[in-house]
């Protein structure tokens, strides 16, 4: 199948794995809705990927504007929803209100998305979740990101039979170089280099990369109910 034509929307598409993304599949003759909380990001998108992009401002937290924006939209082919956040601290220690904020994000945020897709979403189209390898390869301070990419991965096995002929899948996304934003430069070159140095593929990962594998999930129309690892051999 191709995205000649096509038309996606994306959620968290102003910046890193969505905006990637957007710009790929502007590449492959795709048109693009981004959506996103920051007005500022979401311009400087459009401004780069061209005349196949628009955008809608949108905070996925917001089940009423979530359910009012996906409307007006019309009839789009595929949905990736790639807004998140970032959660992370001693489980014993994190506030229940911020394991609650990062579900209200990552998790309620994708279910909202989604079902406030389905009215207009095309029959032989798509959705494509993100979960995140934190879930099947856990690491100490990230229990949120454990159990959201968790609850994601069990919820898109049941949908991609309850939904069907829709397809749905989970892309789980490695260790990928977008936090130079959040933790500033010098944590982020570290960081950078220390999964470098453990990964068989030897560097990080890129947004790209993602990009890359999200469509393949939205091209192909055999492949449902599928979590697909992109994590440069992480194990």
């Amino acid at each position: 199948m191709s995205l000649q034509d096509s038309r996606i929307v994306i959620t968290g598409g102003g910046t890193g794995i969505g905006l990637a993304t957007a710009k790929l599949a502007a590449a492959r003759g795709a048109s693009i809705v981004l959506m996103g909380r920051r007005e500022s990001k979401l311009q400087g998108a459009v401004e780069a990927i061209g005349r196949a992009a628009s955008y809608r401002v949108l905070d996925v937290t917001d089940g009423d504007a979530v359910v009012r924006v996906l409307k007006e939209l019309g009839r789009f082919d595929h949905l990736i929803t790639c807004a998140a956040g970032i959660t992370i601290g001693p489980f014993a220690e994190l506030p229940e209100s911020a394991l609650r904020d990062f579900f209200e994000v990552k998790f309620w945020g994708q279910v909202r998305a989604i079902r406030a897709a389905l009215p207009n979403l095309a029959r032989d189209g798509s959705v494509v979740a993100l979960s995140g390898y934190l879930y099947r390869k856990p690491s100490a301070g990230y229990s949120p990101f454990a159990a959201v990419n968790g609850a994601i991965e069990a919820l898109v096995k049941v949908l991609a039979i309850e939904l069907a002929p829709i397809r749905i899948n989970a892309l789980v996304p490695g260790q990928i170089d977008t936090l130079r934003e959040l933790i500033g430069e010098q944590a982020n070159r570290g960081r950078v280099e220390a999964a470098a140095a453990k990964l068989p593929v030897g560097r990080i990962g890129t947004p790209e990369d993602v990009a890359h594998a999200a469509l393949f999930l939205a091209e192909n129309r055999f492949t449902t109910g599928t979590v697909l690892d992109v994590d440069g051999g992480e194990r």
